[in-house]
């Protein structure tokens, strides 16, 4: 069940409509009311994707399923929206479809994706079947209501429009997570000074210049770069455990420096919006930002730290970055926002497992939580410097979703501890998967 799936059952639970969602029994007979759902939607102040889930009775709230009268598929919704009608701007709202089976009924969910070009309106007026959508009428949602066709939003939702698409609803915070997510938004500059006075490159923000990222040098006060380049087997008792996530990753058992001598700026004009250190690996190859400093490691998927890892893997790192991203995100948590993280972790520690605590040095594991330890298998890598292994044992990676290997040296002196580790990070990854389908399963009984 993926995330989609899990918040279109979850609102069918609520028996209610809101400023993101709405339901209808069956698909439109006029394409007149068609896109101007779109429209209201697009433009909802909710300010985020939204949906029109089809199959649901919007008054009993029963799930009936869809019926193949009028029932359009995503190219012909990308048709009717892109040809004959003309929009202002040229900006058109970006919807697909999505088909997802609920007590084996189908249900078509369309999604009008979050967008910043808003207001969404027509240069003409568009007639048909049913009441016809007005030239430069602006309309909304207001609750579970939209904007009739006869009238426009009110002066204060449509300012409220304008403002988003000139980024006047955002502090730069907000702005720079925005940009973050066009990650194919950014641009290189290279040759430039950066902050700490070092001819180095840059990223900006195309649309936005005042936004940058750098890599600079942790020590600053060092004048020799020679200084910076530090590098350590990454088999060093210096690196150990702490970094256990970096050994799921093949490379580092032929490329075995590692240095932590870089980090990773993001500037809102000269303001640092956020700073991390920056783990290097296979050469440099691989930049990893890493996870929040925790007993055990997560990222929130909101955050400018999971933001800026994803940054980093598509622009500074090469080779087998992808590989190493993969690898990560089998033994990290990715949670969507704090408060699942929490609920995660309560849930948990309430079937076993209990993280480190004052005085202790591993965590506590019982019940439910030691049986799905036990469960975990992490594999032992045993062509150690082998270079010709490593294309080998990435496309196994590939092939197998389930494999998680440590690929430290065996005379690595915490070579059993990142084992437990990386089993530890696993079971996380592999438990709050179940978790989030149980709860999946728990809404729809």
């Amino acid at each position: 069940m993926d995330d989609i799936e899990f918040e279109i059952l979850e609102l069918i639970s609520r028996k209610t409509e809101g400023a993101y969602w709405d339901f209808k029994q069956q698909w439109y007979s006029h394409n007149t009311d068609f896109v101007h759902d779109i429209i209201c939607m697009a433009n909802s102040p909710a300010n985020r994707d939204c949906y029109i889930i089809i199959g649901v009775k919007d008054e009993t709230y029963e799930v009936v399923g869809v019926e193949s009268q009028n029932r359009k598929n995503q190219q012909k919704v990308i048709d009717l929206l892109n040809h004959g009608l003309r929009w202002a701007g040229g900006y058109v709202p970006e919807v697909y479809v999505k088909t997802i089976l609920f007590r084996e009924k189908e249900l078509d969910i369309i999604v009008i994706k979050q967008s910043n070009n808003t207001p969404f309106y027509l240069l003409e007026d568009y007639k048909g079947q049913g009441k016809p959508i007005f030239k430069g009428a602006i309309y909304t949602r207001k609750g579970d209501t939209n904007t009739p066709k006869t009238e426009t939003a009110d002066i204060y939702d449509t300012e409220i429009l304008w403002k988003r698409r000139f980024g006047l609803l955002y502090n730069p915070s907000q702005r720079a997570k925005f940009y973050l997510k066009d990650i194919d938004g950014w641009e290189m500059v290279d040759g430039e000074m950066d902050k700490s006075g070092v001819s180095q490159f840059f990223y900006y923000y195309k649309t936005d210049p005042d936004y940058k990222v750098y890599i600079v040098f942790n020590e600053s006060d060092i004048e020799e770069k020679e200084a910076y380049d530090m590098q350590r087997d990454i088999n060093d008792s210096t690196v150990g455990s702490p970094c256990y996530y970096l050994y799921s990753f093949c490379n580092v058992s032929y490329h075995t420096d590692f240095s932590n001598d870089k980090k990773v700026v993001l500037y809102y004009r000269d303001v640092p919006l956020f700073s991390s250190m920056l783990e290097c690996a296979d050469e440099s190859r691989t930049l990893v930002v890493p996870p929040e400093l925790s007993i055990d490691p997560y990222y929130i998927e909101d955050s400018f730290r999971y933001l800026m890892f994803q940054f980093v893997f598509v622009y500074l790192c090469e080779n087998y970055s992808q590989e190493a991203e993969m690898m990560l995100m089998r033994v990290i948590p990715v949670y969507k926002h704090e408060k699942e993280c929490k609920e995660f972790k309560a849930y948990i520690e309430n079937r076993g497992f209990s993280p480190i605590r004052i005085g202790t040095h591993k965590e506590k594991l019982e019940d439910e939580a030691l049986e799905r330890f036990k469960k975990t298998r992490i594999d032992r890598y045993e062509s150690y410097g082998n270079p010709q292994e490593t294309e080998l044992i990435a496309q196994e990676l590939q092939e197998n979703p389930d494999l998680v290997i440590n690929f430290a040296h065996s005379d690595n002196g915490d070579f059993e501890e990142i084992t437990r580790k990386l089993q530890i990070g696993k079971m996380l990854v592999d438990w709050l998967k179940d978790w989030r389908n149980c709860k999946g399963e728990d809404i729809l009984s």
